[in-house]
């Protein structure tokens, strides 16, 4: 089953809140012993943390939080390039690899303290939400997500199929007054489905089917869904 999104496409856009939206529990690793070599700023190792056993993915994202002093108090985000045992190479989000500033400095730092959680559980929800909607299925040739012309085309309705659900989760969990969290959130989860219903009112997907005639039927959200 072919995953249209990533956790980097999820904090590029919505960077500031990626922290917020991913559960505490959707753990994948942490701890405080990363190490960046003067020889490699860009490859996080940690002798606690067997990248590669505990399953991490390129595309996941590592939040950076101490020490402090390079890290700033809120963390910075980095996107996994790859994983080996006990370690990680990260990179900018968005950003091709070795581009832009290292997250160490140039003689390396020791005791960092990183976390990797998923929003994966998610993406795949979203993603079966997107496949259901416009009749994608494995199990059809023809109508098979390897299919697709383009499965980059799906991204953007999974990453805001995410973004809504999760703000408005997030604003399910506060009550009080009309300055309480809850109503940041829930502004943003109606503007996240707004954008969301405006990318699913124009995508029409496109097909590499064998039959030019089948080719030139394109799908769309109002397509009728036919069942077996």
């Amino acid at each position: 089953m072919t995953v249209y999104a990533t956790d980097e496409d999820i904090a590029l856009r919505a960077s500031t809140d990626f922290v917020v939206l991913c559960p505490r529990d959707q753990l994948l690793g942490s701890g405080v012993d990363g190490v960046f070599a003067p020889s490699d700023l860009w490859t996080l190792t940690s002798a606690s943390v067997d990248f590669a056993a505990f399953g991490l993915l390129p595309g996941q994202i590592v939040r950076l939080t101490k020490p402090t002093a390079v890290f700033s108090s809120n963390g910075e985000l980095f996107t996994i390039q790859s994983v080996a045992p006990g370690a990680a190479t990260l990179r900018r989000k968005g950003e091709l690899s070795g581009v832009g500033q290292p997250p160490s400095p140039s003689g390396g730092l020791s005791s960092v303290e990183f976390t990797i959680r998923t929003l994966g559980p998610q993406i795949q929800l979203a993603c079966d939400d997107i496949n259901y909607r416009f009749g994608i299925d494995d199990a059809i040739a023809g109508r098979r997500s390897l299919d697709l012309y383009d499965p980059g085309q799906l991204r953007e309705a999974v990453v805001l199929t995410v973004l809504y659900k999760q703000y408005l989760d997030q604003g399910r969990q506060f009550s009080g007054a009309s300055s309480a969290p809850d109503d940041l959130y829930s502004a943003k989860s109606r503007i996240a489905k707004a954008e969301l219903d405006e990318v699913l009112d124009r995508l029409t997907l496109r097909w590499n089917e064998a039959d030019v005639a089948s080719r030139s039927i394109a799908t769309t959200r109002f397509s009728t869904r036919m069942s077996r």
